[in-house]
């Protein structure tokens, strides 16, 4: 049940901001055309990925936590540029505000797959996309939590050998439910 509150504490605010736009293109997303190029990595490469999801995961948190972005921002420079709220790319921002105004934060937890496992789409040798379907969980200074459940692709770019995160697309409330529909 505190599960259910969590999930309608982040999707609501969004579905009223959804229901006041116009249409867009992703009320037209075929959710399984967007996933057919992800798969499950080999064990030594998911070792590569989670690492990556794991660290993007933490400097978020920790900007939402301190309600500082430049936390996240200074790690991954490119985050701050091409923000659509309503495609649902490169929002953490907007996430850091909205808890921010609502709650005050003392930790968070993550778990970049509590509800599956991740998939990664190898672009080329130098462009990846890791598909996550995870939680983050907000503990607030009166001890309850908030926060929930997020299907997010994350875009790494290798320079020098190092990947780096240089976009996020997490699902709005109508890529989700398209999402969602597709596994039934």
């Amino acid at each position: 049940m505190k599960r259910f509150f969590l999930v309608i504490i982040f999707i609501l605010p969004l579905s009223l901001l959804v229901s006041c736009q116009h249409p867009t293109q992703t009320e037209n997303l075929n959710a399984e055309e967007d996933m057919k190029d992800f798969i499950e990595p080999e064990p030594s490469e998911w070792v590569k990925y989670s690492k990556i999801v794991r660290e993007y995961m933490y400097y978020r948190t920790q900007a939402v936590v301190k309600n500082d972005i430049q936390i996240l921002w200074n790690q991954y420079p490119r985050l701050k540029n091409d923000i659509d709220f309503k495609e649902g790319v490169n929002v953490e921002k907007e996430e850091m505000e909205s808890l921010n105004k609502h709650f005050d934060l003392i930790d968070a937890n993550y778990n970049i797959e509590s509800y599956g496992r991740m998939k990664v789409n190898m672009i080329d040798d130098q462009n990846a996309i890791v598909l996550v379907h995870g939680s983050t969980v907000y503990l607030r200074k009166d001890f309850d939590e908030s926060g929930g459940e997020y299907v997010m692709k994350i875009f790494l770019e290798k320079t020098n050998s190092q990947w780096t995160v240089v976009k996020t697309d997490e699902y709005t409330q109508e890529e989700y439910k398209e999402w969602f529909n597709s596994r039934q």
